[in-house]
């Protein structure tokens, strides 16, 4: 039993975990866009700008970009499909909603994503999936956007 159950755990604390992402239902896309229709709009009425894409973190430390109340960008994704942005947090506890493509993945170091690939309904023709993300401290904060090689996408982030 010892053997088994030593074997067990050495299998799941080696193996990589991978979660997949979790698509909201439809109940839960027309309950977040009732119950944050003022972000939600504010996505829609951003404006990106042409943004040179850092095409690694450190290339992102160059190109810091401070968060008050609305960022708004047009960049296209390497040959890798990546392109990486550093974002200076000037408040504790930001809530924040991102914006992006909806096949277009997004990872924060350090924040917590909370409600992801949400369909956003006040702008449906821009095509807009909506992420919500919690930043604890004030600080830089590596925002990784992953999708297909030389795709150009738009990221806007909003006040929550």
């Amino acid at each position: 039993m010892k053997k088994t159950l030593s074997a067990l755990l050495t299998i799941a604390v080696s193996s990589p975990v991978i979660a997949a992402p979790q698509i909201p239902s439809d109940a839960e896309i027309k309950g977040r866009n009732t119950y944050f229709i003022t972000p939600y709009q504010a996505t829609c009425n951003v404006t990106p700008v042409n943004q040179v894409t850092a095409n690694t973190p450190d290339e992102a430390i160059q190109l810091e970009q401070i968060f008050d109340k609305s960022l708004g960008y047009s960049l296209t994704l390497n040959a890798k499909g990546q392109a990486y942005i550093q974002l200076a947090i000037k408040e504790w506890n930001e809530k924040m909603v991102f914006a992006t493509n909806p096949n277009v993945k997004l990872t924060i170091k350090g924040a917590d994503i909370n409600g992801q690939y949400i369909t956003n309904l006040y702008c449906i023709e821009q095509k807009l999936a909506l992420h919500h993300v919690n930043t604890h401290e004030w600080g830089s904060y590596l925002v990784e956007l992953h999708g297909r090689p030389n795709q150009l996408i738009s990221l806007r982030i909003v006040k929550e």
